[in-house]
């Protein structure tokens, strides 16, 4: 399985997102993220079999629930346009938290800065009229509710990639 842990939206979220990635789609080329598939990685895993360990890791996890602000878009090299958030402590320390976590059972991850996104494109390839401030004006106004870690499921099911949560924990 390609597991992923993550922070998912509440449907007004999703819907927000979705219409931005509409509104870049109109002048872009690209492969655009289904509204169900919408969120922000936390630690992205990889292959592996050992599911029920993961899930043991994230239930002893004690962090307390939060809001972040959703702002901006940003690009990352292979063509990944994103909407970013604003700095936001509480993001970082649970990142953090659970990266340890994952670390400490022995998996290798990457070892990288955090760079809080939700991926809203792949292969993106921006026509000349491509406007950011367009997309970034539909991006949510108000506040995400940080209230679960998420353990996700990434497949392709018939072509289409889809990611499924297989486990979640609430944060208090």
């Amino acid at each position: 399985m390609r597991l992923f842990t993550a922070i998912c939206f509440d449907d007004e979220t999703k819907n927000a997102l979705f219409a931005a990635g509409k509104e870049a789609e109109s002048s872009a080329k690209g492969n655009f993220s289904a509204k169900e598939n919408l969120h922000l990685t936390l630690v992205f895993i990889g292959e592996t079999e050992r599911a029920e360990e993961i899930k043991s890791a994230i239930s002893k996890i004690e962090f307390p629930a939060f809001d972040f602000k959703i702002s901006g878009t940003g690009f990352f090299e292979k063509g990944i346009f994103w909407a970013g958030t604003e700095e936001n402590e509480n993001l970082k320390n649970l990142q953090k938290l659970v990266f340890e976590k994952l670390k400490n059972l022995g998996f290798e991850l990457e070892e990288r800065e955090f760079v809080p996104h939700i991926t809203l494109a792949r292969k993106f390839k921006p026509e000349e009229n491509f406007s950011a401030e367009k997309t970034e004006k539909l991006l949510p106004e108000k506040p995400v509710f940080a209230n679960r870690i998420s353990l996700m499921k990434s497949e392709r099911v018939d072509g289409v990639l889809r990611y499924t949560e297989i486990y979640s924990k609430n944060l208090f």
